[in-house]
């Protein structure tokens, strides 16, 4: 296989992982607080060791080498719904996993539980200010959820606990471990906010547009073609130039 091969198969590759990345994001164009990632490329040059001089010593593959995610806030879809929050601006609302461990989401359709806790839509506890998961009396009224995260009940004007809202130094190093909730990584530290803003009422859409996506898509799939058929086109070639100097040694 040549260097032209070489060169046509890593840029299939990269285009394939990109593909990949577009369909999730279109996948969830509707999902609540996802935020949409991309593919970043670098040049990968190869020093070439033999005597043909027509790449100069040196090859240039596509390599790509990891994603970047796109942390633009979503758009605001009011609903009226009670446990609906949005957070305005940077934080994650910080949530217990199945394993004691914590996750950090956007995702605040929140909804309370058999045994009163407030969770997520997968079953995870919210975490309050203090760590543990945040219990609603059952025989409570009507609840006001304040800017800073505290849970007001209306009729009493009692304190039912205060949701935390955290932050962290870069959160691109947030590893994500399904469409909305994130983990952190050794030596990342999470950052309480003291005055977070949040929205009662209201959930974060997606920050994926669905047409630029789509028409990404579209353009990906032509290129993944033209590259197939370079591949195909310089196969052929070969085989044609293999022929003829077969029937010229042979004559």
């Amino acid at each position: 296989m040549d260097n032209t091969t070489y060169i046509a198969l890593s840029r299939q590759q990269a285009l394939w992982n990109q593909l990949s990345v577009v369909a999730n994001n279109l996948a969830n164009v509707n999902t609540t607080g996802f935020k949409g990632t991309d593919v970043l490329f670098t040049q990968y040059i190869e020093r070439v060791k033999q005597n043909d001089r027509t790449f100069e010593d040196k090859v240039a593959f596509t390599h790509d080498f990891g994603l970047v995610r796109n942390l633009a806030q979503g758009a605001f879809n009011y609903t009226g719904n009670t446990f609906d929050l949005a957070i305005q601006g940077e934080g994650y609302f910080a949530v217990q996993d199945q394993n004691g461990g914590v996750r950090y989401t956007r995702a605040g359709a929140l909804t309370v539980n058999g045994e009163g806790q407030l969770v997520t839509q997968d079953n995870r506890p919210v975490l309050g200010t203090n760590d543990a998961p945040i219990t609603v009396p059952r025989d409570v009224g009507e609840i006001l959820v304040q800017g800073d995260g505290s849970i007001i009940n209306q009729k009493t004007a009692e304190s039912i606990g205060q949701i935390k809202i955290v932050r962290f130094d870069d959160e691109r190093l947030l590893k994500q471990v399904d469409g909305t909730s994130f983990v952190t990584v050794p030596g990342q530290q999470e950052i309480v906010m003291p005055n977070p803003k949040i929205a009662q009422g209201v959930l974060e859409d997606s920050n994926v547009n669905g047409i630029s996506e789509m028409t990404r898509l579209i353009a990906l799939n032509r290129t993944y073609q033209d590259v197939t058929r370079m591949v195909e086109e310089e196969h052929e070639r070969k085989r044609k130039a293999s022929d003829l100097f077969a029937r010229q040694t042979t004559a």
